[in-house]
């Protein structure tokens, strides 16, 4: 299989016939996949992070020490020594997580550390993101730890950073998400396989109502 052959699964979207032909050549797969990941401004890019996790979560069923390899070569991608640009090895990593959460728990505290690596922070949180969503407990997320990252000037920082005090309910950072609510920086993120734009503002106003009303 080469790159050319997947590319058209992934721009209709064909994530579980990518899948079926992982189970031949899962490495090869994950490889090729890895290459497609490296133009975030691409779609492609954010889907092939998306069917990396999912053919993760499976293969991890039976062969979880082809996913653990995986997950090795992308936390060595991450630091300096490695040489590699670590371009979206944050997002696949959570991705991995995100399908496997007991299987590779102990890769989401891991995953978490890099956050003060500026050129990672994007990617980190969008990581703590994703298992926030289905395994909070996997991370030790504090209101102390995301204020911080709800005032960074980067705004993609600010969204990831509202979207996770949303995940791990810190509600002890409602002040400051009501103070973002203003906030009229608008940003393109990714979900469901296909990027959307929203301000920074609506982001603070839907997770400012959604912990009020779980508070009350």
């Amino acid at each position: 299989m080469q790159r050319k052959e997947i590319i058209p699964f992934l721009e209709e979207k064909k994530y579980d016939e990518i899948a079926e032909i992982a189970k031949k050549n899962t490495r090869g797969m994950f490889r090729l996949l890895i290459g497609i990941s490296y133009d975030k401004r691409d779609v492609l890019c954010w889907r092939a992070i998306d069917v990396t996790g999912i053919i993760a979560g499976e293969i991890a069923k039976t062969n979880p020490d082809v996913v653990r390899n995986l997950a090795q070569r992308l936390l060595w991608m991450l630091r300096d020594e490695s040489g590699n640009n670590p371009s979206s090895a944050p997002e696949m990593l959570g991705e991995i997580v995100r399908n496997s959460p007991d299987a590779f728990a102990d890769i989401a505290p891991v995953i978490a550390s890099f956050h003060d690596e500026v050129m990672l922070r994007q990617g980190v949180l969008r990581a703590i993101f994703r298992i926030g969503e289905v395994r909070p407990d996997l991370i030790g997320v504090s209101g102390d730890f995301i204020e911080a990252f709800l005032r960074d000037e980067d705004p993609v920082v600010r969204a990831y950073a509202l979207l996770i005090a949303g995940a791990y309910k810190l509600r002890e950072t409602l002040p400051v998400i009501s103070a973002r609510k203003d906030d009229v920086d608008a940003v393109t993120l990714y979900r469901d396989g296909d990027f959307f734009s929203v301000s920074v503002g609506d982001i603070a106003a839907k997770i400012y109502e959604r912990l009020t009303e779980e508070e009350n």
